[in-house]
């Protein structure tokens, strides 16, 4: 399903507006309720458009756009009017329930995803994303199958696997594995519903590979993600039934999926290694991964493997993968990171240089996320100007007092010269080093940068050997510094 209606920045346009909203809600499978609370949320927002977008007296036009596919329905209110400060807004979004703004999201269970998006001098646009396949895996499968694996569960008999592309009557039984490794603390949600899993590698932005035993059940699952705007992919999602551990299923998954990868032609691939244990340190450590970045404080203490409870906030490890052999560049990085960031590259086998730091000019901009789930916020500084450490301080202002973010992360193009001295800027405001993102982003690699509000302890963050371990005390020395500057 696709509609778009354009109408002009006038108030007797409204009514209209909202019929349409209703009447093609009332098609789609979602409950009346909810329905309603869209409804209304979307009719407030093309208000505010025709009201505020443009000068008074000043005629323009407005654009709403409706869009189904694969179960996820999102809708569009979008104006061409004044530009506004959209990060700001998107902050709004998010802020804690108890502030009052008009720019509020939406009940929870009318909408899963609500954001701003910045067209510069050509306006902006509301984007509200709800699926449709709202079903969890508790909710339809038998409590059998969702009971916790045990840690001495014996063996399955030996077998021949076949390792492929998820079908999608597979989901459930994907859904069902993950449920059974991590209980309810995976931190990408949508794993629990399986008409999403299978919808996300119908649309392409999931590739999801399984190993099927003798028997035609499930014993694997692995997939690569497209969440990073680069030519990169994230591998994830990974679970393997115990009963079937140590056959070399993992691997299997893992290389058919680069297959694809490869005819996609990415520039690479990569693997957050959870630091709960070393086991997926290992397996990338063993295949080539090179190590890049510590993501710190990623997850919350909720987020387990089996019943182990965490003392503090959950990292993770990025390991990289080159699909292409990567061409030289010139970074730009404070001073004091030379040395480690000299390490990350020449892991990498990329041939680089350090260029000569020049101030930022003019204005930048600044995309937000944040998420709920793991009270994180990523800050994206797709250009840098003279005004984006400003920015940044008040994003991180607002979204850690206000949202309650316990980490904010922030990712600076390495390849601007005024990258270097942006950072050095940050940190006199607690945001320490964690590494480089290669191809993060359409405009090549990224530093990356962190404020984490409560300092984590070394003790829990297990290392595989002396590479991880130097980048971890690295990092988090550099977390104790940052932060005495404050």
């Amino acid at each position: 399903m696709q509609l778009e209606l354009t109408f002009g920045n006038q108030q007797e346009h409204l009514p209209g507006v909202r019929a349409l909203l209703r009447a093609t809600l009332e098609q789609l499978p979602i409950g009346s309720f909810a329905a309603g609370e869209l409804e209304h949320f979307v009719a407030e927002a093309a208000q505010d458009a025709v009201v505020r977008a443009y000068p008074p007296g000043v005629e323009g036009q407005v654009r709403l756009s409706i869009d189904e596919q694969h179960g996820k329905l999102e809708i569009r209110v979008r104006d061409f009017g004044i530009p506004r400060d959209v990060d700001a807004m998107e902050r709004e979004l998010h802020e804690s329930a108890g502030v009052a703004n008009r720019h509020r999201s939406p009940p929870a269970n009318a909408a899963d995803e609500v954001h701003w998006l910045a067209y510069g001098p050509e306006g902006k646009a509301l984007q509200v994303i709800k699926w449709l396949h709202d079903q969890r895996v508790e909710n339809s499968a038998s409590p059998e199958s969702l009971k916790r694996f045990a840690d001495d569960v014996p063996l399955a008999p030996p077998q021949e696997y076949t390792v492929r592309r998820m079908r999608p009557d597979e989901a459930e039984q994907v859904s069902q594995l993950m449920y059974r490794t991590y209980g309810n603390t995976y931190l990408n949600e949508d794993v629990y519903y399986p008409d999403r899993v299978a919808a996300q590698n119908a649309r392409g932005i999931l590739m999801s590979y399984v190993a099927v035993g003798a028997d035609g059940a499930v014993a694997g699952h692995y997939a690569l993600e497209r969440d990073q705007p680069g030519p990169v992919v994230e591998g994830g999602q990974a679970v393997v039934d115990p009963a079937h551990r140590g056959r070399g299923l993992l691997h299997r998954m893992t290389d058919a999926s680069l297959d694809e990868a490869r005819r996609l032609e990415l520039a690479g691939w990569y693997f957050d290694a959870v630091c709960i244990h070393t086991l997926t340190q290992k397996s990338n450590s063993a295949r080539g991964g090179k190590l890049t970045a510590l993501d710190l404080a990623r997850g919350p203490k909720s987020q387990s493997v089996g019943a182990v409870a965490q003392p503090q906030r959950v990292s993770a490890l990025t390991y990289f993968y080159w699909l292409h052999t990567p061409s030289a560049r010139t970074v730009y990085v404070p001073q004091r990171h030379r040395g480690i960031v000299t390490e990350i590259y020449r892991r990498l086998e990329c041939p680089f240089e350090f260029g000569d730091d020049a101030a930022p000019t003019g204005h930048g901009t600044l995309a937000t996320r944040f998420h709920r789930r793991s009270a994180s916020a990523d800050l994206s500084a797709e250009a840098i100007g003279a005004d984006t450490v400003q920015l940044v301080r008040q994003a991180r202002r607002e979204l850690v007092e206000r949202a309650h973010a316990e980490v904010v992360y922030v990712e600076l193009p390495i390849t601007d010269p005024a990258a270097g001295i942006v950072a050095d800027e940050l940190e006199r405001d607690g945001f320490g080093f964690l590494g480089i993102g290669p191809h993060f982003s359409p405009r090549g690699d990224l530093l990356r940068i962190a404020y984490v509000v409560e300092p984590l302890e070394r003790e829990p963050i297990k290392t595989l050997g002396d590479v991880e371990a130097r980048l971890v005390d690295y990092v988090l020395a550099e977390q104790l510094r940052v932060r005495g500057a404050t």
